[in-house]
């Protein structure tokens, strides 16, 4: 029983669907208290928490529908609750570390020849350039803080950059703003603006005061439409359900 703890655009399809039905499978325990994973780590390290078990799950739900799977399987009721209970800050709990769940990963992905929407990261930048633009979303003094930590390092390999890693993560658990999420579709709409046909920048413009999560989705089909992997492997299009203006 696992649940990763990096953005699930990085599983593939197999961990992907794995970590949902595990998910569900923990609510299960937690709700009825079955006594054979009571005291499993995971078990224990999301009953203080269910809210962040909740967040896992939309995550994990928003990827599968970003790569066309279908979703049928609704929380229970008792936890639907916990999306507007979750504690603004909580100090999570890891059975391995982020970066020792990359390294995991990329050696079970090499040896089973499967990837993720997103390549696993080898470097903190990398790492980065796939969630920059979360980061923005929760605000742009977050962004620029980040930018400056990184500013003037050459290499920063994840084995040396756990702090930083973690950092990045717990920003991304920040609510989504509304005017700051505004700011993240204009950088992005600067990927396509020049090439985007006229119907196209009329969508963008109808919809850019307005409606920012339909905005997202369908500037990730630009995306897909102009093959632009840098942004296909951003973690923004599968990132958030709620904007707090």
């Amino acid at each position: 029983m696992r649940v990763w703890d990096i953005h699930p655009g990085y599983l593939s399809r197999q961990s992907l669907l794995g970590q949902h039905a595990e998910i569900h499978a923990l609510f299960v325990v937690i709700e009825n208290g079955k006594k054979g994973y009571a005291a499993h780590p995971e078990t224990l390290r999301w009953k203080e928490w269910p809210g962040g078990l909740t967040r896992a799950h939309d995550l994990a739900v928003l990827e599968m529908q970003l790569r066309g799977y279908n979703h049928a399987s609704p929380l229970p009721p008792s936890f639907e609750a916990e999306r507007k209970n979750q504690p603004a800050a909580h100090t999570r709990v890891y059975i391995d570390h982020p970066v020792e769940q990359v390294a995991i990963l990329s050696q079970k992905y090499l040896e089973r020849e499967q990837s993720g929407r997103i390549p696993l990261p080898k470097n903190v930048y990398q790492f980065w350039a796939n969630c920059k633009y979360s980061v923005m979303a929760r605000g742009y003094n977050h962004y620029k803080h980040i930018q400056a930590l990184l500013r003037g390092e050459d290499s920063c390999p994840l084995d040396k950059s756990g702090l930083l890693f973690e950092q990045i993560l717990n920003l991304m658990e920040l609510p989504v703003r509304g005017p700051a999420l505004a700011n993240v579709t204009d950088h992005l709409w600067g990927y396509f603006k020049r090439e985007a046909s006229a119907g196209e920048r009329e969508r963008y413009m109808a919809r850019q005061s307005r409606e920012l999560p339909e905005l997202i989705r369908f500037l990730y089909r630009l995306a897909v439409k102009y093959q632009r992997p840098y942004l296909l492997h951003s973690t923004i299009f599968a990132d958030f359900t709620a904007i707090k203006l």
